[in-house]
This record gives structure tokens, C-alpha cells and sequence, in this order.
């Protein structure tokens, strides 16, 4: 394993930090606070930064902000990744079409990362934002572990919070190979918005929310959605299709969200299958093969 990098990791945490609140600046003791630094150290960094243009400080206010330097970053990072652009496209008539919020989200080997957002923002769901991640841990990722190599599979199961029925995951992952597609329930303490509450405080909710689904998701009590029945309800949380590259591995996942609850078996299906076609196109697109 390589040495771990104070430093770089320190960055790689403040680049986060401002491209997951897109349009907003911070101080030095913003940025400290929130990526848990030393003044100093946090100082350090961010003159290197600063010099380098990956980030740029207002004169007068003293607020750090994205800098021109990751604008070329980006540029070449799109270049590499066809299919973020092709899903970026797609999403935003996805959305309208499910009235729901949709995000492109890409795994790395132990978190998700939402890329991409479309929607105009739902009352219900976790609200997700570009650049946040949360962790690959069981019982989520599915979408990306159903088509990985068994390694890969027993990396994520061995960063579960519990133990996990070995059984039950594979059902999990049948299912998901099986119908093409990865389905969540919405965490039952989630919080909908409240008349009179301020944008700041629905904001932290929609962080409360977005954790609780994160840490309460669980095999046992069926989150997965293995079998669908069409005479039931369910609150669903999100329905989630991959996009596969050439090689035939799951190089984004579209991912729809923001459901109001109570909505049928049937209805479940539907939206499921619709987000489905939606990727499926994407990976036609940019040329990538469905696996058997």
C-alpha cells in the first residue's frame, strides 16, 4: 500500500470542498473548519494552490474560489470520459420526464461521486450535488459492484458497517444483473421540506437526510428491492441504470431520485425501466458493450 500524502490529501479535500458548492467562495477559516486543518497547514496549501491557478482569492473579500487551471482540467478529463458527457446530456430530459432529480455519479474504489446533476430539485430525496460522495459500502453501489470482478466485490463487502448474509448480497447482485437496474428504498426518518424553513436550514436537512439513507441502508430490511410486487406501495428512494464502457465494465450509473412516497409496483417498475433506456442509450452512444 502506497504512503499516505498529508499534504496532497489536503488538497484533493479543499478542490472538493469548493466544486461540491458549486458558485460559493470560503475563507482560509471556512476552509479549515471544513476539512478539518490547522490554519496553517490549510495556509500552506492553499498558496500552492493559489500559485498553481487551481484556485484563485478574491483581494478584498479573502474568499477562495475555483481557478482557471481545473477549467482545462475538466476539458481533458471530458475528453477521457465520453460517457459523462453523453449521460450529462441526457439527464436533464430524463428528469423532466420522471419529474424527479437525476445525477451521473462515478465510482472510485471506495466512494460514489456525483458528476452531474439535472432536476430542478425535489421536496423529497437526498438532493444530491456536484462533486459530493458518499461511500461505497454495502448496500450501496450496487449498480457499480453487480458487474465487477470478484475482488473488487469482496473489497466493498469488506468495508460493510456489519456483517453481511453472503446469500442475501448475491441475491442483491442477481437481481441488479438480472432487470438491468438497481432499486433503493428511501430511508423511513427522512425529512420532507417544512413551510417557513429557511434555504440554509433545508439544506442541512437535505445533509441529515442524505447520511441517515447512507448509514441505514441495509440488506435486512430489504432496501434493495430484490423482488417487486405490483400490487404494493413503496417509498422509493432511487432507481439507478448502469453505463457500460468498451470493455464492458460499469463506467458511470444514472442514477434518479426524489420520489414523492407511495408509489406503486408498478410505477416502480416503470421508472426503473425508464431510467434504464436512458443509459442504455448512453452506452450505445459511446460505443460500450452490454455484458452477458
Amino acid at each position: 500500500m502506497a504512503r499516505p500524502a498529508p499534504a496532497a490529501a489536503k488538497a484533493l479535500k479543499i478542490i472538493d470542498l469548493l466544486v461540491s458548492h458549486r458558485g460559493e467562495q470560503f475563507t482560509i477559516s471556512d476552509i479549515a473548519r471544513r476539512t478539518g486543518s490547522s490554519l496553517g497547514s490549510a495556509h500552506a496549501v492553499l498558496a500552492v494552490l493559489e500559485e498553481s491557478g487551481y484556485l484563485t482569492r478574491h483581494p478584498a473579500r479573502r474568499t477562495y474560489g475555483l481557478g482557471p487551471a481545473l477549467v482545462s482540467a475538466g476539458t481533458a478529463a471530458l475528453e477521457q470520459h465520453p460517457a459523462i458527457r453523453a449521460a450529462t446530456e441526457s439527464i436533464g430530459p430524463l428528469a423532466a420526464e420522471l419529474e424527479a432529480d437525476v445525477v451521473v455519479s462515478a465510482g472510485t474504489p471506495t466512494e460514489i461521486v456525483s458528476v452531474a446533476v439535472g432536476g430542478t430539485g425535489s421536496r423529497y430525496g437526498p438532493g444530491f450535488r456536484e462533486g459530493e460522495r458518499v461511500p461505497l459500502v454495502p448496500p450501496l453501489g450496487l449498480v457499480f459492484m453487480a458487474w465487477a470482478p470478484p475482488p473488487e466485490v469482496e473489497s466493498w463487502l469488506a468495508r460493510a458497517p456489519e456483517a453481511v448474509d453472503r446469500d442475501r448480497v448475491e441475491l442483491a447482485l442477481s437481481a441488479v444483473r438480472g432487470r438491468g437496474y438497481a432499486l433503493g428504498l428511501a430511508p423511513s426518518v427522512a425529512g420532507a421540506s417544512v413551510p417557513g424553513v429557511g434555504q440554509a436550514d433545508r439544506g442541512r436537512q437535505r445533509d441529515r437526510d442524505r447520511d441517515t439513507w447512507t448509514w441505514t441502508a441495509s440488506f435486512d430490511n430489504d432496501y434493495d428491492l430484490p423482488v417487486v410486487d405490483p400490487g404494493r406501495e413503496y417509498d422509493l428512494g432511487m432507481a439507478s441504470a448502469p453505463v457500460f464502457d468498451a470493455d464492458g465494465r460499469v463506467t458511470v450509473a444514472i442514477t434518479a431520485s426524489g420520489f414523492s412516497p407511495g408509489l406503486g409496483g408498478t410505477e416502480v417498475v416503470r421508472v426503473a425501466e425508464t431510467v434504464k433506456a436512458c443509459a442504455t442509450v448512453v452506452t450505445k452512444q459511446t460505443r460500450g458493450w452490454f455484458p452477458a
